[in-house]
Order: structure tokens, then sequence, then C-alpha cells
């Protein structure tokens, strides 16, 4: 089924047209921005002056002699602190009330300029017992945060997606006791689950498949050990990920010659680290990006089209995965 006889996608959106549709929304929104950027500036001059006095009293009581090094210390953390406090005050608040209001009054607005009736909530991630009903990542997650949470029906397929930094907290001590602690990402990107175009019983689960691709037939011997091993006819496939699942025969139902060459596609087209599964009828896709997409810039005019631009691009590129895996041909089972 063609997205015309469900969800239509205007899959080349002009930034120019849109923000001219949103004027008045861009128009309110730069009034924001601009009281925004003043108060950063203020923050800044405050945070400065408070430091540079935090600074010379602090030499000054340094400069009356060697026993009062811990009193210097001390006095000068708590300017240097202060004077963060300061900054933050004034500048960080404003800043994020702008982005938000600017997502929420023109992004959300210029997101449905493509797909009617999405649904885009700047604070809102996906949840993480969806995540973990994924089975993509066996770590354990002690931080899940995320933003940019998006809902859309893109032709026949249902469909969300967000931000989200899966983290896992370590701690070790050295030989005298000493503990340190770091956080481990798990997962950074985008994570995206969509109806799938079959309907199926079993779960698969597609990884990079870093023991072949690191060890050659050796890892793909090593391979042959893992439980619930998939083996599938395309070679290239075979060399880019490692499939398992609980069904064989089901696996080779779901990922088809067709799908396979799909997949590698999509690999292509983002990351060698992509992943992904099938279960409970949905796909589930993990794509890894280090920088923070759908973030609307401070430093240039609300309107500007460049910035709207970026945003369409980096949505557009989203939904077009429905179209790289062929999620809106359905199969006469699928309702």
């Amino acid at each position: 089924m063609s997205d015309s006889e469900e969800n239509p996608v205007n899959w080349q959106p002009d930034a120019d047209t849109i923000a001219q549709s949103l004027r008045p929304s861009i128009d309110h929104i730069e009034a924001i921005r601009q009281i925004a950027l003043a108060r950063r500036t203020k923050g800044r001059i405050y945070a400065g002056i408070t430091a540079v006095v935090g600074v010379a009293i602090a030499l000054i009581i340094f400069s009356k002699g060697d026993d009062n090094f811990i009193v210097t210390i001390i006095f000068l953390v708590i300017a240097l602190v202060l004077a963060f406090w300061i900054y933050f005050l004034f500048e960080g608040g404003a800043i994020k009330a702008y982005r938000t209001l600017h997502k929420l009054e023109i992004l959300a607005k210029a997101a449905a300029e493509v797909v009617p009736g999405i649904q885009y909530q700047p604070e809102s991630m996906i949840p993480q017992s969806l995540f973990h009903a994924g089975g993509l990542f066996s770590s354990r997650i002690d931080l899940y945060t995320g933003q940019d949470y998006f809902k859309a029906r893109v032709g026949s397929t249902d469909m969300l997606f967000s931000e989200l930094h899966a983290q896992r907290k370590e701690t070790s001590s050295d030989s005298k006791g000493r503990t340190t602690t770091h956080w481990v990402t798990v997962f950074k990107g985008i994570y995206l689950v969509a109806d799938f175009h079959k309907d199926f019983q079993c779960w698969v689960k597609i990884e990079p498949d870093v023991a072949e691709a690191s060890f050659g037939w050796i890892g793909r011997k090593m391979q042959g050990l893992s439980k619930n091993l998939v083996r599938l006819s395309n070679p290239e496939f075979e060399r880019a990920f490692k499939v398992t699942s609980n069904d064989d025969l089901g696996a080779h139902y779901l990922l088809t010659p067709d799908m396979q060459e799909r997949f590698l596609e999509l690999r292509q087209r983002w990351s060698n680290e992509i992943r992904a599964s099938l279960v409970d009828s949905c796909l589930h896709l993990a794509i890894p990006i280090q920088s923070d997409w759908f973030e609307p810039r401070d430093n240039i005019h609300a309107g500007e089209t460049q910035n709207l631009q970026q945003f369409l691009n980096q949505l557009i590129s989203l939904l077009h995965i429905t179209e790289t895996l062929d999620l809106n041909t359905r199969i006469w089972s699928k309702s």
C-alpha cells in the first residue's frame, strides 16, 4: 500500500515556504530569543565581575602570609562556584526556555507540514520499558535520559522515535582503597520503533558482526558457538551482521533476501554500528549518533531557513527508514 493511500508524506518540503507560513510564530519566538541573549550577556558580565573580584580578594588574603593558603583556596572555590551559579541563573533557564518554545511553536508546526498529524514532544522520550523490550542492549542501565519524542503515521506505518542516552555507572578501587566512579555510555543516539509489515511471533536480533569483521573466518567459526545463531544466504549481510533468533524458520521468513539488502542499505546510509530487533510484530532500531539532533541554534535568527532546513532534513531522514525497509508494503496477513 503506498503513502498516497494512507498518510502522505511531503518528502521535499521547502523551508522558505514553511517559514513564510509561520511568520507570526517566528516573530514571537525571535523576540524571546533576543530577551534570552540579553540575559545571557548580563549573566556573563555579572559572573565575570564576581570571578575577578573573588580572585582579587583571594590573592590579597594569600599575600597576608602562607598560613592563609587553605583559607585562600576555600574562598577562591566559593567565588568561582558563585560566578558559575550567577551565569547559569541568567543564561541557563532563558536559553532553555527559548529552545523549548522554538521547538513547540516552529519545529512542531514545520513537522506537521511534512507529516499530517505528527506528534512532537521536545521534552519526552521513548519509555525505558519499550527500550528494554527491544532487547538490543543486555547491559544494566543506571541512567536513562532523552528528548525530542516523535510519533507519526508514515503511509501505512505507525512509528515513534526519540533521542536517548542510556548509561551504566561503574565504580572501581585502587590499591589504596580509593574509589572512582565514572559513567559508561551503553547507547547514545536515535531509537526508533515502527510497525513491521508482517505479523510474527518469534524474536530476531540483528547486531554488528564484530567477531567476523575483526577475526575473519576464525571469528566466523567462533561465532558458530553462539546460541540461537541464524545463518543467511547473503555473504555481504553475513559479514556485516550477526543474527540470532528463537526461531530459525521465522528469521528466514522475516529476513528475506530483499530485506537483507535493505538492511545493508540502511547500514551504509547511517552507521556500521546500527542494530535492530524484530519483536512483537515491531521493528526496534538503534542508530548511534553522538551529536544532539533537532536543536535550534540560539546564535541565529529564529526564522533562519538554514536552521529550519536542517531540522526538516533530520526528520525526513528518519521517516525515510519506512521506505528503505519497505515497511509500507503490506503482506496479505498483516492488517
